[in-house]
């Protein structure tokens, strides 16, 4: 357990930030590693020769041997941090999230409180928030918001099986891929053709469109009146025929009446 052994005594608070790991040793060449932020300032001055972003590569390299499992065995007794490694963007590998491996690039040594976060979670939001999800091995919280499906070049649908891609949940993208309601979607996403998306291409909306050669509006729909046929994709379709009339036929007082 990363859990102190007795209860910490009066050391001054952990700075905030992202603190590196330094060596700190006890008679008999023992020692530990901390990173409360107490390192002497020729360590701070020399990061690469001193600071680790691990407590296992810090005691790797300062205390090697049967010493390396006293170091790693347990804290100083009044460290109260179990934070044991920090975060960094791999880049120089698969590039596909954090690690916390120790062995980060010198420069993100020298530049620790950018390069390298306390938790995974924070290193992804910072580094990788196109693929926050992917980077920290998470689900998004299920919403039952629809999404385009652009999965086949024929497909003019949106879903909601919460299996849209990550890239559709990072907070910059998330207003703008996802809808509340199927039409909603259908509008954003496939306005060429709302009612193939919505599979009413054959019976139509229940909304209302104009006839011009009739001089009013229809509903939009196959059979008697006030069905007018199911309207074509071009149709401006309207909640109510009173808005249709407003609108297409201004002009007349009797678009309402016909």
């Amino acid at each position: 357990s990363c859990s102190p052994s007795s209860m910490p005594t009066g050391s001054p608070s952990k700075p905030p930030g992202v603190n590196l790991f330094y060596p700190e040793w006890a008679p008999g060449n023992d020692g530990w590693c901390r990173n409360d932020g107490g390192e002497p300032d020729y360590m701070e001055l020399d990061p690469a020769s001193w600071l680790s972003s691990s407590m296992e590569s810090c005691c790797q390299k300062f205390f090697g041997g049967y010493h390396y499992d006293v170091c790693m065995g347990r804290y100083p007794p009044d460290h109260d941090d179990c934070n044991v490694m920090l975060f960094y963007p791999d880049w120089e590998d698969r590039n596909e999230g954090c690690i916390h491996d120790g062995f980060e690039p010198y420069y993100m040594l020298q530049f620790a409180q950018y390069f390298l976060s306390n938790t995974r979670e924070e290193c992804c939001e910072k580094f990788y928030y196109w693929d926050y999800y992917g980077c920290t091995g998470t689900s998004p919280p299920r919403s039952g918001d629809y999404y385009p499906d652009w999965s086949l070049v024929t497909s003019y649908t949106c879903l909601n099986d919460e299996q849209m891609p990550k890239y559709m949940l990072t907070n910059e993208n998330q207003n703008w891929y996802l809808s509340k309601t199927l039409k909603q979607c259908c509008e954003r996403h496939f306005e060429w053709d709302v009612k193939k998306c919505m599979g009413t291409e054959n019976q139509g909306t229940g909304e209302w469109y104009a006839k011009y050669i009739a001089g009013t509006c229809a509903t939009d729909c196959a059979g008697a009146s006030p069905c007018g046929g199911v309207a074509e994709s071009w149709d401006d379709l309207y909640s109510t025929k009173r808005e249709c009339c407003d609108v297409k036929f201004w002009y007349d007082t009797k678009c309402m009446s016909k």
